[in-house]
């Protein structure tokens, strides 16, 4: 191999070992965003999973307008964001109101009664990074009933209008300046998903989260949902364990 080649060839295997090092440092900030009333029994938990993530660049705003303030159980760390304000209507405008706060580049929901894994963010990083879509998130989720102690698992399978479960979304807050949440208190992400005319990318992480059923979810029973009412077929219940 002549001087040339050779030269040629490390440098273009130093070009690669550099794009691999950018890749793997490159750790945007991630916001994310916790709308919460009255839930002081779930906040720990909601916290200490977002303590847990591997992914460290990452900040939690936390919007409280319940009655009363949840800030002795907020731990105090630079990371945890708490607001407590006075009613300020809906999920939708809540969430306009966390993503306003937001520091980060790319803004991750967080909801105050699921489980996340401790990798989420970074698995959301990486396909936010790398998917080319504006909103991402999962199109099949397992949903957990502690009181009958079942799961079940729902499946999107309608092409018409592909569904994103809002727990699970990401996108990033330049997206989101362009395109708020409507004022509702039930079906916002709905609406963000199908009418903002973002391009979606369901990840293939179905382990990674799982939505809790109880007597206080915000929105209707998810089997009640109007959407999953017209497709019976993506429902089923799991004999798949998982500890939460």
């Amino acid at each position: 191999m002549g001087q040339m080649s050779l030269t040629i060839l490390l440098n273009f295997y130093n070009f690669i070992l550099n794009k691999n090092q950018i890749s793997m440092t490159t750790s945007p900030l991630v916001s994310c965003i916790m709308p919460t009333a009255n839930r002081q029994r779930f906040l720990p938990l909601a916290i200490d999973y977002f303590l847990q993530q591997d992914y460290k660049n990452a900040e939690l705003i936390i919007m409280d307008d319940g009655n009363e303030s949840a800030f002795d159980l907020i731990p105090s760390n630079p990371k945890i964001h708490y607001f407590y304000t006075e009613p300020i209507g809906t999920i939708g405008i809540k969430r306009n109101v966390a993503c306003q706060k937001a520091n980060g580049e790319i803004i991750l929901h967080w909801d105050d009664d699921d489980w996340y894994a401790s990798n989420w963010i970074t698995r959301q990083v990486d396909a936010q990074l790398n998917s080319g879509a504006d909103i991402t998130g999962l199109n099949q989720v397992m949903f957990y009933s502690p009181s009958l102690n079942k799961r079940y698992m729902y499946e999107d399978t309608d092409m018409e209008k592909p569904w994103l479960c809002g727990a699970t979304m990401a996108y990033k807050k330049t997206f989101w300046e362009k395109h708020s949440f409507v004022d509702l208190q039930v079906g916002e992400d709905y609406d963000f998903v199908w009418n903002s005319g973002g391009t979606i990318f369901a990840i293939n992480y179905i382990q990674g989260f799982i939505a809790v059923l109880h007597a206080n979810n915000t929105s209707i029973k998810p089997i009640e949902n109007p959407k999953h009412k017209k497709n019976p077929v993506g429902w089923k219940e799991s004999t798949n364990q998982k500890k939460l």
